[in-house]
Order: C-alpha cells, then structure tokens, then sequence
C-alpha cells in the first residue's frame, strides 16, 4: 500500500472511531479502544523503519517474546540484530534435534495357498493342511539418525538386522555430509559386518535448472577375497515446469547407460526409462493423483533382456503424515506378488508377499480383490468414525480455549457496529441520492442452505460493518488470511471454513456474490448481477 493510501484508509477509520465523534460515555469509551488500536497501526506503517520490520517480520518483529523491542532507544538496525540472534538461538536449538528414520520389511510366501501342493490328489488330506500354509521368509529392520553437528556438518549413524531363510546378518554404518556451499554438498558412508563397504557421493548445483551427482563405491565380502566396486554419474536437467531428463552411466563390472525423462503437472506424472548395457530394458510409469482418499493410482510396465513386468497399485493418505499403499506385481519369471505397505512420518513398512510363483488367474484376481476389500472394510468400519470423532473432538477442545477469546472478540465486534451506526446512516443517505452501492443483506460464516435460502445459525450479519467502508459507491477489500479480523466481524464458527454472502444494490439493479474467507472483495461487478435480473432485462430488450 503507498502512503497515500495508508492515510487515507486512517482518515476514514478515524471518522468512525475517534472519541470526539461520540458523546455518548459508554460509547466514547469504547471508540476510544478502537482509535487506539488504529493510531498504533498507522504509526507502525506510517514510519518507514518499523513498517520495514512489520514487512520482514511481521508482528513478531514488534514483539518479541512478549517484550516490546520498539522503543526510542533501539534503532532498526538493533532491533533487526536482536531478531537475528534469536533466530541463531532457534537454529542452534534445531541442531540439537535429530532426524531418526526407520524401515521394516517382512517378506512372505503365500505360494502354497495359490499354486501348492494342495490339489494333488496322492497327498492325504492331513498333509495337504500342512502344506497350505503362509511362509515369512526375510525379515529386515534398519534405522538410520542423522545428528546435525554445525549449520554444514552432519553426521549419520544407522545399522540394519535381518533374518532370511533362518540366516542372520547385519551391518553398522556412520557417514558424514558437509555441506560445501549453498549449491553443493560431499557424503561419506563406511558400513561394517557382513563385509565391509566404503562410499562416496557429492551433489552440484551446476546451473539454475540442472545439477548432477557423482558417487564411488568399494565393497568386499567377510573373506575379503571378493571385491566390488562401481562408479556412477548423474546429471537432471529441468526442461521446463513439467519435464525433466536424467542420464546415468554407471561404470562398473558390467556398465550401463540409463536415460530418463519426467512428467509432473500436479495431477498427472509419467516416467520414461531406457537402459543399455547390464541389462536392456524399457520402463514406463503412470501415476494419478486424486483428490479423494486415494492420493494416486500407479501403473508400471518393464520389457527387455529381464523379462517383463506389469503392475498396478493405490497410495493412499490415511492422515496429514500417514499413507499407504498397494501394488499388484505380475511378470513373466517371478509369478505374482502383492507388496502392502505404510508410511508415518520417516517410517516405512513394507509387507511383499509372493502369491504364486507363475502367473495365475487366482492369485491376481484375490491380490486385487481382497485389499480393495479389506481397505473398503477398515476405511468404512474404523478410520472414518475415528477421523470423524477426532475432528469433533479437537474442533470442541478449541472452542472450549477459544470460547472466552471468542466472547471478547464477539462484544468488541458488537461495540464496533454499534460505533459505526451513524456513519452507515450518513453513507445509505448518500448511496441513496446517486443510485449508488447499498449493502442489502450480507452474511459470514458456515453459509448452509436450506429449501433455497441461507440458514444463519452459524453465520453473523455484517451488512453494517462493510456498508461503512463503502467509499464513492465502491467497496474494496484486499486479500487477508481471514476476514474474521476486519472491524465488527468475528468467527462465528471457529475451526470451519467461512464464506461470506453479500447482496446488494448498485443502479438499483440487484446483485450478489459469494467470497472465500481469503478472497479479496471489489463491489460493484457486472457479473454479480443476479441471474433473473439479466433474464428480465432481456425480455425487456
């Protein structure tokens, strides 16, 4: 806003709030409350040092911790100083928080209930009981923390356990990342137990669109007699908003060349791989993302020298940091499996299991069945009552804090209509005179409809507050977090969406509009005007 502006959005304000225009006591008491709140904002605004920090920093700029740090003593500089070190405080409390990150895995072979030995008829019925049976075959657990040492430097300690085919392993690993500069970072890992295994990455912001990567790796078994070894390049380049490419060389025992190309509009995503070398293949990769309870729906093709592989899968977001997913597998070498999983936060489960070990009818048609049923089933039964009830229950718990803020915001919006009574007479008189914008019915709140009219009972009348800020038959609003904070209104319905309906009369034409809790208002708009306004005007014509 220019100071143009700002002035004369005061001047207005003052008119309706100063004491001097009441002189009723109750009244003038309570205009002077208003005044001050807006004399204390002018003068934030109006002084190009504090509106400087209001800018950067908001009201938390002005008040700190509670203690007012705008005084006649502290210039902005020291006052922009304070904040940065209290900034440094918080980022050192940050350094003291670790990020720990968690996986487990259990696979499972359901092979013998699919395609087993249990329709064979030389097996008596007592073994054939004995064979349909479901077979956890790997069991792995892995957990990793990262430790942040300085604002560059961070350490990760991590280690992972399994068990597969009653064979136990596990290695200990700890790295290092240092963060070389605001475009690059350099990691090293050492893992130790079954085998020891030495690795090293960097990263590169190159230019503003793409970047590359670059990582060795050297690995040898409990022996020490056999020796791996690799190195990899990466380079991403973003095209435009929607496509990326990648190439990747890896060079070792057996090279590879792999080439990528991404698509993401928000909705739609789609990944395309070619790879040469180690082995020759061709991938594609569908998603779509919904805004339901199924968050996206997956589709992926593999064909080459492996094989090829079909799957189809659902991510689902069961909270705001909880998902989870399902993927039906089918390819022509490894059967059918169905990989079950879930995430919270940076932990993940992962549940693979193996139907059938060549591709069956059954065990496709159950491994898609059954966990759309279950999911359906547990969605229905258990999640939707509990989501429900929390929301109800966190939604009560914040009124019941909120209720006697809510009352003194209620009775300080009441104060301010009452206080704005004499200018809305003065502004519908000469609104009046030249056919100009009349406020005829607005309301702000949960707006219901019942039998085609508005039901008010979580919603509050402001028709007086924004007839006192039309100027010159114009009313302007700009864009606010809430309108719940503009002068005589309140939140009628905390924790709820809020709309706000406004009707009115402008050339004595009728009109009306509906407007987002965030949306900016400009009053009056040609496509405002009511409907069957238009239809009678052209039957006029």
């Amino acid at each position: 806003a220019t100071n143009q502006e700002i002035s004369k959005a005061y001047r207005r304000m003052s008119k309706i709030f100063h004491p001097d225009r009441h002189h009723d006591p109750v009244k003038k008491k309570q205009a002077d409350v208003f005044f001050n709140k807006i004399k204390n904002a002018y003068e934030i605004l109006s002084d190009p040092n504090k509106r400087e920090i209001y800018n950067r920093y908001g009201m938390e700029g002005l008040n700190v911790q509670g203690l007012e740090i705008i005084t006649r003593t502290k210039s902005p500089a020291e006052i922009i100083a304070e904040l940065d070190r209290l900034k440094y405080e918080e980022e050192q409390r940050r350094l003291q928080r670790t990020s720990p990150a968690g996986e487990i895995e259990v696979r499972i072979n359901a092979t013998n209930v699919f395609g087993g030995y249990a329709d064979y008829e030389e097996y008596d019925s007592e073994y054939q009981d004995d064979l349909n049976y479901v077979e956890i075959t790997e069991i792995r657990f892995s957990q990793s923390v990262e430790y942040p040492l300085t604002a560059k430097d961070t350490t990760i300690i991590g280690g992972t356990v399994s068990s597969k085919n009653g064979i136990g392993s596990g290695n200990f690993l700890v790295g290092y990342r240092r963060q070389t500069s605001d475009k690059g970072w350099l990691q090293g890992n050492m893992g130790f137990g079954s085998g020891m295994t030495f690795a090293l990455q960097g990263y590169r912001q190159l230019t503003k669109r793409c970047y590359g990567k670059c990582s060795t790796f050297f690995g040898t078994d409990e022996t020490m007699r056999r020796q791996t070894m690799g190195l990899s390049f990466l380079i991403s380049n973003q095209f435009d908003s929607h496509f990326r490419g990648e190439m990747a060389l890896i060079v070792a025992a057996k090279p590879s060349l792999r080439t990528t190309i991404h698509y993401d509009n928000g909705k739609n995503r789609a990944i395309f791989t070619v790879q040469v070398g180690k082995s020759n293949y061709a991938k594609a990769v569908y998603s779509r993302s919904f805004e339901t309870h199924i968050s996206n729906m997956d589709f992926e093709v593999i064909g080459g020298s492996i094989g090829w592989f079909f799957a189809y899968g659902v991510r689902m977001k069961i909270s705001e940091f909880s998902t989870i997913h399902a993927k039906l597998k089918i390819t022509n070498n490894g059967g059918v499996s169905l990989d079950i999983g879930a995430r919270r936060g940076r932990q993940s489960y992962f549940f693979p299991i193996l139907l059938s070990e060549q591709v069956l009818p059954s065990s496709i048609f159950y491994g898609t069945f059954l966990p759309t049923v279950a999911y359906l089933a547990v969605k229905k039964l258990i999640v939707d009552p509990y989501v429900k009830r929390k929301e109800s229950e966190d939604l009560k718990k914040k009124q019941e804090r909120d209720s006697d803020e809510l009352q003194q915001k209620k009775k300080d919006a009441e104060a301010a209509v009452e206080l704005m009574q004499r200018t809305v007479e003065k502004s519908l008189e000469q609104e009046t005179n030249r056919n100009g914008l009349i406020i005829l019915k607005a309301l702000y709140g949960r707006l219901v409809t019942q039998d085609g009219e508005l039901v008010e009972s979580e919603c509050i009348d402001v028709k007086v507050p924004l007839q006192a800020q039309v100027t010159d038959s114009q009313l302007i609003i700009l864009e606010s977090n809430t309108k719940s904070d503009l002068p005589g209104f309140y939140d009628p319905c905390p924790g709820q969406e809020k709309s706000l309906y406004i009707r009115y009369n402008f050339r004595n034409r009728p009109h009306q509009v509906t407007y987002e809790d965030k949306d900016p208002i400009r009053l009056p708009l040609q496509r405002h005007v009511m409907q069957d306004e238009k239809d009678e005007s052209f039957a006029h014509q």
